[in-house]
């Protein structure tokens, strides 16, 4: 066993016959390896989609055709909602893209691949570096069980291929805390340094990447990470370490980081935009939200849905923790402090959505590897592995049953059967993977063969996701993205005055050559004239909470009609 491991007996498979340096590093990087190829497979597969990566696209969009890497830009207003560094990753990736493939897949100077890039090389990165510090402060098999857990979770699995800044953001924050821990452990001797100074190094690295966090979602970033900190340090009771992690330095870089950016954006975006990004998006959004609101319980409901089938175990990892003597490690109460600091804080602001935890799984996949882990290695008892193998095993029989019978037993009702009938192909293809799955999982657990339970229920997830990020998302696309809607409209703007009615919805221009101020008045919508064109979502234009009657509406005629993003685009104009 190397470096440090959680309280309780040490568990770790057999050694094996030493192979070439190649085959080693493929061995020991197996599962980053294959949740990268995984990623690859899948990025592609689809357009954009409704609701915030045309929104992405269009931001790259419109710093392209400025020619500017310091403000992000959205229908030809400074973009003040999040800092820059996600732009400036995408805006790179773009124009590297677009070089290397001589404008594979690029309309009007962006590709919804190259976007995506950011999201897939951030994931997976991180989970290279993840599996290398699990092995080198506990053990290089649990690390591969937190490997495997992690790359199976379905939110982290989502966002790896999502177009927007949570993974990203994620990423970098979960890496800083991983290696402000590394260089805790090194300076309280619960670890033995490679090197001279390597705290050092680490602290460092916490540092730069905290600072990048914050250059990709803005104050947040401290926050979290002072109440992760402060909350195992309490736990601890070691504030003098404070003393001894580079602090001072640490400060010095994150400003040599953070300040030049800000300083040079709020000049250049004026005092409004400096407001808007800094106040509004981070304090007010927090202290009284206007979106995404719930109650204070909601991550506990979203973490059941985006741990699974993991959550399923949380029941026996809580007690693993109590009984094991789990909590007097150190480095369990850092995780568990990873875990449930971000909890509170953000259940304390209003507006809640599941990515905005994303960064805890990374920690809670570590926590329950080392439940899992006797498992691994058949060191508990054939009833326990039964019990946790079968809970595993229901965990994917039960989706696995409802999929079958809407797939094949046309369950659902006519009105179900009509929505799914494009999908059908990789609806059933899933669930007969997850029923042999289910099945593999019962047979093993019943037998007590507890070694390839927590790969097999990865490999089923991840064999779901390959079919549904390929086969699925391609039948969706067409409903999905805005490739049919530009095709159509296109002509039909072509050379005119295009306003929006409402708040822009960023796919209906992404792939035009047109502009669209927003209108929000029934004045402002009264003096369009005729030959201008007005475009809106039909859920805005029906909606009379706008001001609009029946009257204004029947003065304009809807030239044309186009499911996107679930709704539907609308083109008007104002009748002569």
């Amino acid at each position: 066993m190397s470096g440090t491991s959680f309280e309780g007996p040490s568990c770790s498979l057999p050694a094996s016959p030493a192979p070439g340096p190649v085959r080693a590093w493929l061995h020991r990087n197996r599962v980053p390896l294959l949740f990268a190829l995984l990623l690859l497979a899948v990025f592609a597969c689809r357009d954009l989609w409704s609701p915030d990566e045309p929104d992405f696209a269009q931001c790259v969009k419109e710093m392209r055709l400025r020619g500017t890497w310091l403000l992000p830009w959205l229908n030809g207003e400074p973009y003040s909602e999040k800092p820059i560094l996600f732009y400036w990753l995408m805006k790179a990736s773009v124009i590297a893209g677009e070089k290397l493939t001589g404008g594979l897949g690029f309309t009007q100077g962006v590709a919804a691949w190259a976007l995506r890039l950011p999201s897939v090389a951030a994931s997976a990165i991180f989970v290279f570096g993840y599996r290398r510090w699990a092995a080198r402060f506990l053990q290089a098999d649990l690390g591969d069980l937190a490997c495997l857990i992690l790359v199976s979770t379905p939110i982290w699995l989502w966002q790896s291929q999502l177009i927007q800044i949570d993974m990203v953001f994620a990423a970098l924050l979960a890496w800083s805390w991983l290696a402000w821990a590394a260089g805790w452990l090194l300076v309280r001797d619960h670890a033995r340094p490679r090197y001279p100074l390597e705290e050092r190094t680490w602290f460092l690295s916490a540092y730069l990447c905290l600072g990048l966090a914050f250059l990709a979602k803005g104050p947040l970033a401290l926050v979290l990470s002072a109440g992760v900190a402060g909350t195992f340090l309490a736990i601890q009771r070691d504030l003098k370490v404070l003393g001894r992690i580079h602090l001072g330095k640490g400060l010095l870089l994150l400003a040599a980081v953070i300040a030049p950016w800000y300083v040079a954006a709020a000049v250049s975006g004026g005092p409004a935009y400096a407001y808007q990004m800094i106040v509004h998006q981070n304090f007010e959004r927090a202290l009284k939200a206007w979106d995404h609101i719930q109650p204070f319980y909601q991550y506990g409901l979203y973490l059941a849905g985006d741990f699974f089938p993991w959550t399923l175990l949380l029941p026996a990892l809580a007690l693993f923790i109590g009984r094991s003597g789990a909590a007097r490690s150190p480095l369990a109460r850092f995780l568990l402090a990873a875990v449930l600091a971000p909890l509170v804080l953000l259940s304390c602001s209003q507006s809640k959505q599941s990515k905005y935890i994303l960064m805890i799984y990374p920690f809670l996949a570590l926590l329950m590897a080392a439940l899992l882990q006797p498992l691994a290695v058949e060191a508990v008892s054939p009833a326990r592995i039964r019990r946790l193998g079968g809970t595993l095993a229901a965990a994917l029989g039960l989706p696995a049953l409802a999929l079958a019978a809407v797939a094949f037993a046309h369950a659902g009702g006519a009105r179900l059967q009509a929505e799914v009938a494009p999908y059908l192909g990789p609806l059933r293809l899933c669930a007969l993977i997850l029923v042999l799955g289910s099945v593999s999982l019962a047979a093993r657990a019943w037998l007590g063969e507890g070694r390839h339970l927590v790969r097999e229920t990865a490999v089923t997830l991840g064999l779901c996701f390959l079919v549904a990020g390929t086969w699925g998302f391609q039948r969706l696309d067409a409903r999905k993205g805005y490739r049919v809607w530009t095709a159509q409209a296109a002509p039909l703007l072509h050379g005119r005055k295009v306003v929006y009615w409402q708040t822009i919805r960023s796919g209906v221009m992404v792939y035009t050559d047109q502009l669209m101020p927003e209108i929000r008045t029934v004045a402002q919508l009264e003096a369009v004239g005729p030959e201008d064109r007005v475009v809106t979502m039909r859920r805005d234009w029906e909606d009379k909470g706008t001001g609009l009657d029946d009257g204004t509406r029947a003065r304009f005629e809807i030239l044309l009609r186009v499911p996107v993003g679930g709704g539907e685009a609308l083109l008007l104009r104002k009748r002569s």
